[in-house]
């Protein structure tokens, strides 16, 4: 039985990676204006922004970020499976649980560590070079990375175990 914290956990989760999926979007456009424009500057015009790779990079890792955080949503990270398909279906079921709460920890742990980091005065003194500007809301992938991460996380760990006839 599912219980209404759960559905709501539930929608709040996958709203929140239906969130995630369109910024990867965007911003997967923007990477390609950012370096379509550029190549047609520099080889078109011999006038290339000087920052357009920085960006591409900073972009990319954004990206990246939020890619894992919805494949956290969807359960679809690469396991090594090897030990739970060798226990028991409940054992197994129980080595996931127990992977996905060490993961949650380890998220909430470095979510901890990152808004401190992100708030030092060291890191108001960070600048991308050739945009000019502070590395601060690039850096804040990271704490939100690690806040979207440990919600589908935690969602996911409070869903009832559903049974295999009943997923199929």
């Amino acid at each position: 039985m599912v219980t209404p914290m759960a559905q709501v956990l539930s929608r709040a989760s996958q709203r929140l990676a239906w969130g995630e999926m369109l910024a990867c979007k965007v911003l997967i456009v923007l990477f390609t204006v950012v370096l379509v424009v550029n190549v047609t500057l520099r080889y078109g015009f011999n006038s290339p922004l000087y920052y357009a790779e920085e960006l591409a990079v900073y972009i990319l890792i954004w990206m990246a970020f939020l890619a894992i955080s919805v494949s956290l949503h969807e359960n679809t990270q690469i396991r090594l499976t090897l030990l739970t398909d060798a226990l028991p279906e409940r054992a197994g079921r129980a080595v996931v649980l127990v992977m996905d709460g060490l993961a949650a920890v380890m998220l909430a742990v470095i979510l901890v560590h990152a808004v401190t980091w992100i708030q030092s005065p060291s890191v108001e003194f960070e600048l991308a070079i050739t945009l000019g500007i502070g590395k601060k809301p690039f850096f804040a992938i990271i704490p939100l990375f690690c806040a979207t991460g440990l919600f589908h996380l935690v969602t996911r760990l409070v869903q009832p175990a559903v049974a295999p006839q009943e997923a199929e």
